[in-house]
């Protein structure tokens, strides 16, 4: 569990004025665990993926997309420019990200990692996701994720299946 993870992203919603409602939940591991939690729907949850290069030097990267879709890592290659991903280790999604697997956020990790982001995440009203622990949720208006990830210059195409 990580609080400094979860407090990275607070003051990141507090930075750029997002509004937000936090939510304490019991622990989560799988998309669909975390929307009955928080009482929301699937595809308004954002799956938050650690990938990384098979090649040397291994680069990562950090995918967001709606919890009820796939990555498409072929889309993924040439949105990104990275060749030859797949997904990072439970043990290098903690190393990289500060979280534990089902934990991780969109933004606000321990390594700054480039950061991708679907579109289809901004066809709902609200997106859901937790913020660095399993027990803690952030619910933000698509407008208001949407402005975030352009204040942070996050990258935004079609990375889905």
């Amino acid at each position: 569990m990580s609080e400094k993870e979860t407090q990275k992203v607070i003051e990141l919603f507090k930075k750029y004025n997002i509004q937000h409602t936090l939510v304490t939940h019991n622990a989560t591991l799988t998309s669909q665990d975390s929307a009955r939690e928080r009482g929301g729907l699937l595809s308004q949850g954002v799956k938050s993926m650690l990938v990384k290069t098979r090649d040397a030097p291994v680069k990562y990267l950090i995918a967001n997309i709606p919890a009820d879709k796939k990555l498409d890592f072929k889309k993924l290659e040439q949105f990104s420019g990275f060749q030859n991903l797949t997904m990072a280790s439970p043990a290098e999604v903690l190393e990289q990200t500060g979280c534990e697997l089902g934990a991780v956020p969109p933004l606000g990790h321990k390594n700054q990692l480039p950061l991708a982001a679907d579109l289809k995440l901004f066809e709902n009203e609200m997106n859901e996701f937790n913020i660095g622990q399993r027990t803690v949720s952030a619910k933000v208006p698509t407008h208001e994720l949407k402005r975030l990830f352009q204040e942070l210059n996050i990258r935004q195409g079609n990375i889905t299946q």
